[in-house]
């Protein structure tokens, strides 16, 4: 039976927004993520090890395998001597967790656009008759967001700006999500993958997750139910496109704005909190080689 020394390194959509830089990750928000992230250890399986500080390295035997294998998470193995298990390029991780990538598949709301100029997003939001979401693209769980009402303050335009000059921005229309979604799968190396099973995701009013459950027979409607399959298809084929294998996730959800359904809001190029009720096998069974 496979065991695995896992990393669970929430982080890492922080880590590949810095990929050209130094990232030193903040004690702080570490602290926080293992603390409102206790059910990614359900990835786990019972002869499974979570490498932490203090933790003595486990017995020769294990395979290193990480939440998303960046870079740090890679160095960690390696520190312990602890052979990582087969994964994609960082720069391949970075740019399909990017929001760009998404986009480009033809994920988000109809009204959706990548901004990387201050112009064009100021006239965008200078006649804006509605409220706006300003995403930065590597972000996770609510962060690195901004609603848009009205006039911007010059603190504001000071995050954009950044924002902007760093990674640019996804800009689209604020909606109130009324049924937010998950739907799992893995990529293998040949482009063969596998999807899982429609979930329900609870999340706070700004993205903040809080748990998640098999979406309910008759929950989504027949047209909801294929849009959200044909989007994680298209996904899957985009990923192994693009160099990826592993785990991933796509978010979709029902919302208010002319009684609509988005079945492509987001594509987690990792493994989420969600994946070991989404998808049928549990992790410990699935082995890149």
């Amino acid at each position: 039976m496979n065991r695995f020394a896992w990393v669970l390194n929430l982080d890492a959509e922080l880590e590949l927004a810095r990929l050209r830089f130094e990232y030193v990750p903040r004690q702080k928000l570490l602290r926080q993520l293992a603390e409102h992230g206790q059910g990614s250890r359900a990835l786990l399986a019972e002869q499974d090890v979570l490498l932490t500080a203090g933790v003595a390295p486990p017995a020769p035997g294990f395979i290193g395998r990480a939440w998303c294998p960046t870079p740090l998470a890679l160095a960690q193995f390696a520190a312990l001597g602890i052979e990582a298990e087969p994964h994609p390029a960082a720069g391949v991780l970075r740019r399909v967790n990017h929001r760009l990538f998404a986009f480009e598949v033809g994920g988000g709301l109809p009204e959706q656009q990548y901004f990387t100029e201050r112009e064009p997003l100021a006239a965008l939001l200078r006649r804006a008759e509605r409220p706006w979401l300003l995403k930065r693209p590597l972000a996770f769980a609510g962060r690195g967001q901004m609603r848009f009402y009205g006039p911007i303050t010059e603190k504001q335009w000071s995050w954009l700006d950044v924002s902007l000059e760093q990674d640019g921005l996804i800009v689209e229309p604020l909606v109130s999500p009324t049924l937010e979604l998950s739907l799992h799968g893995f990529v293998w190396r040949e482009k063969r993958f596998e999807l899982g099973r429609p979930c329900v995701q609870q999340v706070t009013d700004r993205g903040v997750f809080r748990g998640v459950r098999l979406a309910e027979p008759g929950e989504l409607s027949d047209p909801e139910l294929a849009a959200l399959w044909q989007s994680a298809e298209r996904v899957a084929r985009a990923l192994g496109s693009a160099g990826y294998f592993g785990p991933f996730g796509i978010d979709g959800y029902r919302h208010q704005l002319d009684g609509g359904f988005c079945a492509l809001s987001e594509i987690n190029a990792r493994y989420t909190m969600g994946f070991a009720i989404g998808f049928p096998r549990h992790p410990s069974e699935l082995l890149l080689t």
